[in-house]
């Protein structure tokens, strides 16, 4: 038999620090990743959208790498050492660099089931628009 908790007492003692390992294979090592909150979504959302009041573009890719800054705790990918490996010019360009565009999506993906984008079915495009 199932038992129901208390939503206010859920929601009183729930852990917005949520995180997971994503495993790389072709570098055989895991990015450990956190889930993100609203403000941050928003944040990249405006990042990766370009032009004036009429004429606004979204680089969908830029937003995925975007993401992928915000979400990996265990690499910095703005550190001088990688900017320089992969002649970078910020972590959002190491990224787009340094990982291949389906480990890109793997992460984002990832990180979007993390962040509640994946719950009772709904599709990881969600966090992308």
């Amino acid at each position: 038999m199932t038992t129901m908790t208390d939503p206010l007492q859920a929601f009183l003692t729930a852990d917005l620090n949520v995180e997971t390992d994503v495993f790389i294979r072709r570098l055989g090592v895991s990015l450990r990743i956190k889930a993100l909150d609203s403000a941050t979504l928003e944040k990249a959302r405006e990042q990766a959208t370009f032009g004036g009041r009429k004429e606004r573009v979204f680089d969908g890719d830029k937003f995925k790498a975007i993401l992928v800054a915000r979400m990996v705790t265990n690499v910095d990918f703005g550190h001088a050492d990688m900017l320089t490996k992969y002649n970078a010019s910020d972590s959002v360009d190491c990224i787009r660099k340094a990982l291949l565009p389906g480990e890109i999506e793997r992460i984002t993906e990832a990180g979007a089931e993390l962040s509640g984008f994946m719950d009772d079915g709904e599709a990881v495009d969600e966090v992308k628009n």
